[in-house]
Parts: structure tokens; sequence; C-alpha cells
């Protein structure tokens, strides 16, 4: 499948988000001239406790009974679930038309988010996700599980939204001259979605002339391709740093590599991706 061809995943719930991640969708969908596919998942165990107790010694026909009848309970909440869910989609897919997007395409599945996310990724550009959803809401998570697990899982750029989305104008791209921010460079200088945006590279830590240089090379090469770009060096906490230079270069989107570290070395040194998702409210362009 063609570049052209592959869709912009927008992984919406039940939860506040949906309409911010259906917004930046459309906006996404407008940039790059690519379709936007809905993505509802319906997590397979839907049984909730009934109140009624089945405990106790029951006889052959009884345990029947009350298994037709659970089975009967589920189909029912499944069918109620996919109702929900179609009648969901169809009032985003209906604003993301009204919005200007050309094409708009929208699936229920059974599972988990991030093995939907990894059965569509060959089909995917980037996906697009709420940074918290429904459990993570009740739960009063900074940053969802389910966000963290598909970001690790994917091998494709994944766009976190908070509540609300508004259209960027500028972006703060997080550079320390590593593999990773190379090629987020060059994610940027072959994607769409970065016309008509002005950019920052920040670099934070120790002054190096080598850094330095790496850090200049980069600008001039986004900047010569059509984004004008600027470039600054600070030093201090990396996480701090950068949210001041939201502020400070007044940039409404924040590009940066994600989760370099294992989820085993997280335990001990915690992680800086998560450390800047809790401390910003922009959207976050999230590069593997």
């Amino acid at each position: 499948m063609s570049m052209d061809e592959r869709k912009i995943v927008a992984c919406v719930d039940r939860s506040q988000y949906s309409l911010a991640v259906a917004d930046c969708a459309s906006w996404v969908s407008k940039q790059i001239k690519a379709p936007v596919e809905f993505l509802h998942v319906i997590d397979r165990h839907l049984e909730q406790g009934s109140g009624e107790d089945h405990s106790g010694a029951i006889g052959f026909d009884a345990q029947e009974n009350l298994l037709n009848k659970l089975l009967s309970s589920e189909s029912e909440k499944t069918k109620l679930a996919k109702t929900q869910g179609r009648l969901f989609l169809n009032g985003l897919r209906e604003r993301a038309l009204e919005d200007g997007v050309t094409q708009a395409d929208s699936r229920i599945r059974h599972g988990t988010l991030v093995d939907c996310l990894l059965e569509l990724q060959d089909d995917t550009r980037i996906a697009i996700i709420g940074r918290r959803g429904e459990t993570s809401v009740a739960s009063n998570r900074d940053i969802g599980r389910t966000f963290e697990a598909a970001v690790r899982a994917l091998n494709k750029p994944v766009l976190g939204v908070h509540e609300q989305f508004k259209i960027p104008e500028r972006f703060l791209f997080a550079f320390d001259g590593s593999a990773v921010s190379k090629r987020g460079v060059e994610t940027v200088l072959q994607s769409r979605l970065f016309k008509g945006l002005k950019g920052t590279l920040l670099m934070c830590g120790e002054k190096r002339s080598s850094g330095i240089k790496l850090l200049e090379e980069a600008a001039q090469a986004l900047s010569d391709s059509g984004i004008p770009t600027e470039f600054n060096h600070v030093q201090g906490d990396v996480v701090t740093q950068m949210v001041k230079g939201l502020e400070i270069h007044q940039a409404d989107m924040l590009v940066m590599g994600a989760y370099t570290h294992s989820p085993l070395r997280k335990l001990f040194l915690g992680s800086k991706t998560e450390d800047m998702l809790r401390a910003t409210k922009v959207p976050a362009l999230l590069l593997r």
C-alpha cells in the first residue's frame, strides 16, 4: 500500500477527549490529504456483576438455564454497545465531513486498542489518541495506560491530544542530537503536516560544539524546506526547559522522541516522555 493510501486512525472512546481527537484528525487530514478512520474498540469483557447471587450448589438444569441467561444478557450488552458505538461514530464522522474532510470512515472492533492498532498498522500513517480515556479519567491518572502502551507498541507516529484542540501555528521540537531526533527531523521534512507552521528546535543540557552544529544544521534543513525554524540551546532540566520553551516561543504543538528507554528501566529512571506530557496541554507528536 502506498503512503497516500494509508489512513489517519483516530482512536475514540466515550470520554471527553473524543471531540478533540476528531477535530485534530480533521486538521491532520486536510494538511496531509489523507482519509480518516475513526476507530472505536469495545472491550470483549462487557460483563458486569448483576447483583444476583449465583453461589451455592445448583442442579444441572439450573446451571444450564443460568448459563443461557448469562449468554443472552451478554449478547444484549454487546448489541447495545455496538449500536451506541455506531451512533457515536456516525456523529464524529459527520463532524469531520462538515469540517472539510473529504473521506471519513469508521470501524468498530472488539478487543484491546493496542491489538487493534497493531492489526491496522500497515494501513496507518499516523494514529491520533487522547492522552487519557474513559478508564484513566475514572481513575484520575494523568496519562492513560492505554495511551502509553500504544505509543510503545506502534512504529508509527502517534499524536496525543488533550481535552481541547486548536489548530497549531508553531511547533517546538525537543532535539538532542540522537538518532531518534535526526529521524524526527527527516519525518518533519517529508511530511505535509508541518506545511504553514513555524518551528523551534530546542536542545537542553551541556553545551558542546558538536551538538550545536547538529542543532544548527537541522534548523537550516527545515528552513530550506519551507518550514521557518529557529533553534536554541539551554541548560537545565529537560522537562522544565521544554515547558518554558513552549511559552517563550509561543509554540502550540510539541514534537519529541518517545519512550526511548525500556519499561524496566523506567521503573528506576522514570519517563521523561510522561513527565513532559503531564506538564503540557498542547498536542504532542511522539516519534519512536
